[in-house]
């Protein structure tokens, strides 16, 4: 199995339903797995773990114990002993200032105790984000692009001067959704030398405005890839760690594999993309549904509300029953105990039986896994297609990956997306970055924080 580059945000919610379940606090407990095994299991199914150090940061009225909580809050996660083999990653909060969540003084304060905390507790943590703050819906911290500048080149600086044992953690995020945003990170990436800096690299907002994805000619993540490209070859790297702040839908788990595979051959680099998300809570405890193969080998929705069970999944089965098959797979996969489905739901309560929690978790890290094996494996059977030049053949290839991916379903945002995969391929081949400048000119400029642009606010005044 393939560990996939899927990375969990909001560690503690997990660390707290395993480990109360494990404990017998909560549901039905059975000698299910041992911490050791659910550690294995975790470290053989995703990368890593995140949680966000400001997400608690608005309206407290004292700070002063405000770091020791968070690093105990690691402290106890790590302790619970599922964590054994896994990366436990440090967001920033940058984003809670971004969409205004934080006051101008909340924003100064979090600025400097994370950078305090970082190097005080650096124990506790595998890797941390640094402090990026692009602006957004909100915020409440910029007059205009120059305070963008002067805060984010402050942030960067003070991360390029940790200490080297701190340092080697930090991940370094390069911005470009809108033309003044990669100017701007753009000059702090080439003026101060910030990609030498640093062992890790991402880039964020690819969730934010999403309409926009449809009308660029390639896949959006490549334009920041493509200067981070540039300076791994610039100074001799044949490794980049790309982390994708979101981007965790099924389907881009292929154009990643095919990313690799192009970099690799075309410019000797080993690309590794990681993506986060948190939607698994939303989607087994809110949405109530699985993923799950239907008979011609789609990947399905499977809808596991308590009104839902009693219908056909499959030609031979209910969705209860589909449930207890994809329960017992996991567990004689992975060493575990059998659970019976019984119902799924607790009739006292109305929620889950807390065993069915736990295992629909997992199953869904799984999920990841298995599809980043037959993503890595598929683009590696199609990616001589794009070498010959037989585009049509490729898309056609392409689109139906997709398909299988979405529940057997074709979209006009797959078929865009799947035109776009060749070019972006072939961009990739080329690594043009004044070409990625006129793409976000000519289709992002509409999401700029025109706000921000004092030429622009005075016209319209």
């Amino acid at each position: 199995m393939s560990k996939s580059g899927y990375i969990l945000a909001g560690f503690e919610t997990l660390a707290s339903i395993v480990d109360n379940f494990i404990a017998g606090k909560k549901g039905r407990f059975t000698d299910n797995f041992t911490r050791q095994e659910v550690s294995k299991f975790l470290d053989a199914t995703v990368s890593g773990f995140l949680h966000s150090y400001g997400q608690d940061f608005a309206g407290k009225r004292k700070y002063d114990k405000y770091n020791k909580k968070q690093a105990e809050l690691f402290t106890t996660c790590r302790n619970t002993g599922i964590f054994d083999d896994s990366i436990l990653i440090a967001d920033s909060g940058g984003f809670q200032i971004s969409i205004g969540k934080l006051t101008r003084k909340e924003s100064d304060l979090l600025f400097k105790m994370y950078y305090e905390w970082l190097e005080e507790y650096h124990q506790v943590y595998d890797k941390a984000f640094i402090l990026d703050i692009p602006p957004g819906p909100g915020c409440e911290i910029f007059k205009n692009f120059e305070d963008v500048y002067d805060l984010n080149l402050e942030s960067y600086k003070i991360a390029q001067n940790l200490p080297q044992h701190v340092r080697d953690k930090i991940i370094y995020i390069h911005h470009f959704r809108t033309p003044k945003l990669w100017d701007i990170y753009t000059k702090i990436l080439k003026d101060y030398d910030m990609f030498n800096s640093f062992k890790y690299h991402a880039t964020g907002g690819i969730v934010a405005n999403m309409s926009s994805d449809m009308t660029i000619p390639c896949i959006i993540y490549i334009l920041p890839l493509i200067p981070l490209l540039n300076e791994c070859k610039r100074h001799g790297k044949d490794t980049l760690y790309f982390h994708i702040l979101g981007g965790s839908n099924f389907r881009d788990i292929l154009f990643y594999e095919l990313f690799s595979i192009v970099v690799k051959k075309k410019h000797g680099i080993n690309l590794k993309i990681t993506y986060d998300s948190s939607g698994i809570y939303k989607q087994v405890m809110h949405a109530r549904f699985m993923y799950a193969k239907d008979e011609v080998g789609n990947i399905c929705k499977l809808n596991i509300k308590s009104n839902n069970l009693d219908k056909r999944f499959l030609s031979d089965l209910s969705v209860h029953d589909m449930c207890q098959k994809i329960f017992d797979e996991l567990a004689d996969e992975f060493g575990f105990r059998r659970i019976s489905v019984d119902g799924l739901y607790d009739n006292d309560t109305g929620t889950f039986h807390e065993d069915s929690k736990v295992y629909a978790i997992f199953h869904t890290f799984k999920m990841f896994s298995k599809i980043q094996e037959a993503m890595k494996e598929f683009a590696k059977n199609i990616y001589p297609v794009y070498e010959s030049g037989c585009r049509e053949e490729f898309y056609r290839e392409c689109l139906e990956a997709t398909r299988v991916l979405n529940q057997g379903r074709l979209t006009r945002k797959q078929k865009i997306k799947a035109h776009s995969v060749p070019r972006s391929l072939d961009m990739l081949v080329d690594l043009d970055e004044d070409r990625c400048h006129d793409i976000v000119k000519k289709f992002l400029s509409k999401d700029e924080f025109i706000y921000l642009d004092e030429k622009t606010r005075i016209l319209t005044v």
